[in-house]
C-alpha cells in the first residue's frame, strides 16, 4: 500500500443480505444460485450475512496474508468456494470493470479508483445501515468515509486498512523523533536517506516539505526545485517495500517515507530498529477499502465476506498477519498485544491533527507531478 493512485501491496471488505421482494434473476446473475431469487443490489439486501449464498466468491485482495486466513476462516462457515487474485497495479481490475465486469465479486481498491470508478458508475452502493464494519469504524475514518466515498446518500466503499505514509527513521541513530520533513534535505545525511522513486510521492513530500498543501500546491517550481536539491543527498531512489527494511537492517539509512504498516512490520516482526516520525509538516494517509462491483455474479457470497472481514474480531488480523491498521474503533479491545505495539496502532487518535488525506489528483496534477518527477530523475 503506496500512495493511493497506483501502487502498492495490500487491503477489508462490505455485506449484503436477501432481498424482501421476489426480484427474480434467476440466470441472470450467475454464480451457481440454482435458480434461487435473488437481490437486483446489495442495498436491496433483507439481512447481512444473506440466508442464501452463490455456490462460488471471486476476491481480488491484494493483503495476501489475510487473505489467507480469511477464505480458510469464509469457507468453514459457508458453502462456497473461494477464488481469490492479487494484483500489482489497480488498473488491472479496473480495465476489466471498464469491459463491464462480469467475473470479479469483490475487490480491495485504493481510494482514487475508489472515486474513479464511483464517478464512472462502476460500484454498486452497499448496505451500511445493516454492516457491523460500518458501525465499528473509528472516528476519522467513518468522517472520511462519509466524505470520499459517498454520492446522494449512499456510500460505495468501506475502508478495510488505514494505510499512513509517514516519514520513517532509524532509532538507532535518531535518540528522539526527528520530527521534520527537513532530515531529507539535510546535507550531513547524505547517502544515509532515501526517497520513494514514485513522482507522486516525492511531489506531495517536497509539497509538505516546502508548506504547501500536498492535495492543492501553489507553486510546482518549488517542488521541483526541492527535489532536485535533495536528489544528491539519496543513497536510491527505492522502489520495492521490502528493499527498504533491508536498507534500514543493514544501516544503510536512516531515514525515508514509508507506510505504517510497513514501518510496524519492521519493527515488531522483524527486529528492526525503525519508528514512524510525527513530523511538524504533517504526513498523508490513506485507506484500502471493500467494494462491490457491478456485474459482480456473485453478490450474496460478496456480501457475506465483506460482512465476515469486517468484523473488528477479523478485521484486527490485518494487523497479525501483515501489519497493517484495520481503522476500527478501540483497536486495543480486539488485540492480545503489548502495550508498545498498541500505542503504534493507535496514531489515527494521537496524530490525527497531523494527518492529511490523499485526496484524488485532478488530471492535471497528477500530469504536473510526472512533469516534475521526469525532470528531477533527469537533472
Amino acid at each position: 500500500m503506496g500512495f493511493d493512485t497506483m501502487e502498492l501491496s495490500r487491503r477489508n471488505l462490505v455485506k449484503y443480505g436477501l432481498a424482501g421482494g421476489a426480484i427474480s434473476l434467476a440466470g441472470c446473475l450467475g454464480g451457481g444460485d440454482g435458480g434461487r431469487n435473488l437481490p437486483a443490489k446489495p442495498v436491496d439486501a433483507g439481512s447481512v450475512p444473506p440466508e442464501n449464498l452463490e455456490q462460488n466468491l471471486n476476491v481480488w485482495n491484494w493483503y495476501d496474508g489475510w487473505v489467507n486466513w480469511a477464505v480458510e476462516e469464509f469457507e468453514g462457515q459457508y458453502d462456497t468456494s473461494v477464488t481469490t487474485a492479487a494484483y500489482s497495479n489497480p488498473s488491472k481490475w479496473y480495465t476489466k470493470l471498464e469491459a463491464e465486469n462480469d467475473e470479479i465479486d469483490s475487490i480491495s481498491a485504493t481510494s482514487a479508483w475508489v472515486v474513479r470508478s464511483m464517478d464512472n458508475d462502476f460500484l454498486h452502493a452497499l448496505p451500511i445501515d445493516r454492516m457491523d464494519g460500518w458501525s465499528a469504524l473509528n472516528e476519522l475514518a467513518k468522517s472520511d468515509a462519509e466524505e470520499y466515498y459517498q454520492r446522494n446518500g449512499a456510500v460505495y466503499a468501506i475502508p478495510e486498512a488505514q494505510v499512513a505514509h509517514p516519514l520513517t527513521y532509524s532509532t538507532d541513530y535518531f535518540d528522539d523523533d526527528p520530527g521534520s520533513w527537513d532530515v531529507l534535505w539535510q546535507s550531513d545525511l547524505k547517502g544515509k536517506v532515501s526517497m520513494q522513486d514514485w513522482g507522486e510521492v516525492a511531489c506531495r513530500i517536497a509539497a509538505l516539505y516546502t508548506g504547501q498543501d500536498p492535495n492543492d500546491p501553489d507553486d510546482f517550481k518549488e517542488i521541483e526545485e526541492a527535489l532536485i536539491q535533495q536528489k544528491d543527498l539519496n543513497v536510491t531512489y527505492w522502489k520495492d517495500h521490502s528493499t527498504v527494511q533491508q536498507m534500514f537492517e543493514n544501516e544503510q539509512i536512516v531515514a525515508t517515507v514509508y507506510t505504517d504498516g510497513r514501518t510496524y512490520n519492521g519493527r515488531f516482526q522483524k527486529g528492526i530498529s525503525m519508528d514512524m516520525s510525527n513530523t511538524k509538516e504533517g504526513f498523508m494517509y490513506t485507506y484500502d477499502t471493500f467494494v462491490i462491483p457491478k456485474g459482480a455474479p456473485n453478490p450474496n457470497a460478496a456480501v457475506a465476506w465483506t460482512d465476515m472481514g469486517s468484523k473488528p474480531q477479523n478485521a484486527t488480523k490485518k494487523v497479525t498477519t501483515m501489519g497493517y491498521l484495520p481503522p476500527i474503533k478501540n483497536i486495543g479491545d480486539h488485540l492480545d498485544l503489548s502495550n508498545e505495539k498498541i500505542d503504534f496502532l493507535s496514531w489515527p487518535q494521537k496524530m490525527s491533527d497531523s494527518a492529511t488525506f490523499i485526496q484524488p489528483l485532478p488530471d492535471d496534477f497528477r500530469k504536473k507531478f510526472d512533469e516534475i518527477w521526469t525532470k528531477v530523475k533527469a537533472a
